[in-house]
């Protein structure tokens, strides 16, 4: 059984120790649509454990100032909005998907359907926690400058997508070292 995950809000976080606020990364070029120079932040709790608001079978760091709340159910193909994560100035959201079989570049792709018109999608296989997922980074037309980014993994019983989406570049900008912590971080917890 394959499941993805998506993260909105989820309650209270398990504290981990004090953090310093994430450093600003430095806006995208043309060349540099991954921003792979960006950082990840310092862990400041975790989210995803069973007395979390949002318990799932996968658990990943959080920085200073995010607060996590149950997902809102919302639906995509088969992915469910299992949690969102708030923090200045925007929100990681966690989807689960229950799809037997699912690979995370088909997690992503179902994801993508719901974001409605995007342009310049690009994929690319990445490192997620200790294993290997799938990335995806996008433009809304909509927004101009402004990239949305998630990430995929499939485990033995799952797929979790995590999503990042920013109204604006520079809440990019300052979202980006959370997500990048998230992408770092995730471990499943489901045997």
């Amino acid at each position: 059984m394959s499941l993805v995950f998506a993260t909105t809000a989820c309650a209270t976080a398990q504290p981990r120790g004090a953090a310093a606020p994430p450093t600003p990364t430095a806006p995208a070029t043309a060349a540099d649509t991954w921003q792979d120079q960006a950082a990840p932040a310092e862990p400041q709790a975790q989210v995803g454990t069973p007395a979390s608001p949002c318990p799932m079978p996968f658990t990943f760091d959080t920085p200073a100032g995010w607060t996590p709340t149950p997902g809102d159910a919302e639906s995509r193909d088969g992915l469910s909005a299992t949690c969102t994560v708030t923090g200045p100035p925007t929100t990681l959201r966690a989807w689960v998907g229950s799809d037997p079989g699912s690979t995370p570049r088909g997690a992503l792709e179902r994801f993508i359907q719901g974001e409605g018109k995007i342009t310049d999608p690009e994929y690319r296989e990445s490192p997620v926690g200790r294993s290997t997922g799938v990335e995806l980074t996008f433009a809304h037309p909509d927004t101009p400058g402004a990239r949305s980014r998630a990430f995929a993994v499939a485990t033995p019983l799952r797929t979790l997508v995590v999503s990042l989406n920013a109204p604006t570049p520079e809440a990019y900008q300052q979202a980006l070292p959370a997500y990048l912590l998230a992408k770092q971080s995730l471990t499943p917890t489901e045997r």
